[in-house]
């Protein structure tokens, strides 16, 4: 929380807390009650991602997968030149964030620390991420528009009508189901739909299962 006011974060977002006490977190945190009266609560990571058009995780250690690894002050760039809200996604103090919350993520940031001794509390990674983010620069936004970057609500809508499509045509009969998600969730994160380009997706994914319907009775 500090660090969040110190460098001007006022949209804070706790998925399932175990605790969120006000007066604990205004001990570390003096003069800060106004932004702490604003962190928001939500179940489910999904839930709390919907309106943001990236979602950045934070990790030591290398993952399975295929997110880009950023640097902090990339990521720092590509958040200010994102054509909408950036969520900076940070674990659990003890674990880290499970690979289900990375499954979310469009990149990953890997802060360079001593590779004998990599692990940073919670504190130092929401400090050090902020405060590129803080210093960030000119990067110049590509965005048509007519058509802006669809959300991640969005998304995740798409790859759910996605998912229920292959499970029709019986895709992930062979196994190994888990994984294709992944890899089909990777790789649409990484492009970066706008919403006419997700609205021409996700009616393909809904075209195909009506198709079959109208031709086979």
């Amino acid at each position: 929380m500090r660090a969040a006011r110190n460098f001007g974060v006022t949209d804070i977002r706790l998925v399932n807390p175990a605790t969120a006490d006000p007066h604990t977190i205004s001990v570390s945190a003096p003069r800060s009650e106004e932004l702490i009266a604003q962190i928001k609560r939500y179940a489910t990571l999904d839930d709390a991602v919907k309106d943001c058009v990236r979602v950045i995780g934070t990790s030591a250690r290398g993952r399975r997968g295929n997110w880009p690894v950023l640097h902090p002050s990339e990521a720092a760039q590509t958040a200010h030149a994102a054509p909408g809200k950036v969520a900076f996604l940070f674990g659990r103090e003890d674990w880290g964030l499970s690979n289900e919350a990375m499954d979310r993520c469009d990149a990953m940031i890997n802060i360079p620390t001593n590779p004998d001794y990599s692990s940073l509390n919670l504190g130092q990674a929401v400090l050090l991420v902020l405060w590129e983010c803080f210093n960030a620069t000119g990067a110049e936004v590509s965005q048509n528009a007519e058509f802006p970057l669809a959300s991640r609500e969005q998304v995740e809508r798409m790859l759910g009508q996605a998912i229920t499509t292959l499970d029709f045509v019986e895709y992930f009969k062979s196994g190994g189901r888990e994984h294709v998600i992944r890899s089909i969730r990777s790789v649409f994160l990484r492009a970066a739909l706008d919403e006419r380009e997700l609205a021409i997706w996700f009616g393909l994914w809904k075209e195909i299962p009506a198709f079959f319907r109208r031709t086979q009775g």
